[in-house]
């Protein structure tokens, strides 16, 4: 795919090199495309479980991820929402922040949405075409190893699985 502008969630867009990879899974073939050359790690600030001084944060949640998360005994995390399928619910806030967001990290970590798993990566789907973008105003960017063609074959495996369609 060459060079292709990142669209990004921040102000800052900038051009990077796109890859391009297949993933197999049960209900058949999927082309993907990811940004190549990225170094990241979780930095654990929290910054991403609140919200933003230029815009609030919304956690969708998955009925898989309302599952696991009742599963693990916790209650009144969820508002409902309509119109926003495949999610069924959006994580409650106190506050501007994540309910489960303490001063030690995320109380459920184990157990947290899908959304809250993949950032700062996102996917955009067109048919059997898959785009992981990724929020560059995410501070563990440029920061630890770089990421490979699995590691993104390996997020759009898990949220296919989570969404229901592997």
């Amino acid at each position: 795919m060459g060079k292709a502008k990142l669209k990004a969630r921040g102000e800052r867009e900038f051009v990077i090199p796109y890859a391009r990879g297949k993933l197999s899974t049960r209900s058949g073939e999927y082309e993907f495309y990811y940004p190549k050359g990225v170094r990241w790690g979780c930095k654990k600030c929290g910054a991403c479980c609140r919200d933003a001084s230029h815009r609030p944060r919304t956690v969708l949640l998955l009925p898989t991820d309302v599952k696991r998360l009742e599963e693990a005994g916790k209650k009144e995390f969820k508002v409902e929402v309509e119109g926003k399928e495949p999610f069924v619910a959006e994580m409650r806030k106190v506050g501007g922040a994540c309910i489960y967001l303490t001063r030690e990290g995320c109380h459920v970590y184990q157990d947290r949405a899908m959304l809250c798993r993949m950032y700062p990566f996102w996917v955009e789907r067109e048919g059997r075409s898959l785009e992981v973008r990724v929020d560059t105003r995410c501070s563990g960017l440029g920061h630890g190893g770089e990421l490979k063609e699995e590691f993104y074959r390996d997020l759009l495996i898990h949220a296919l699985e989570l969404r229901g369609e592997d």
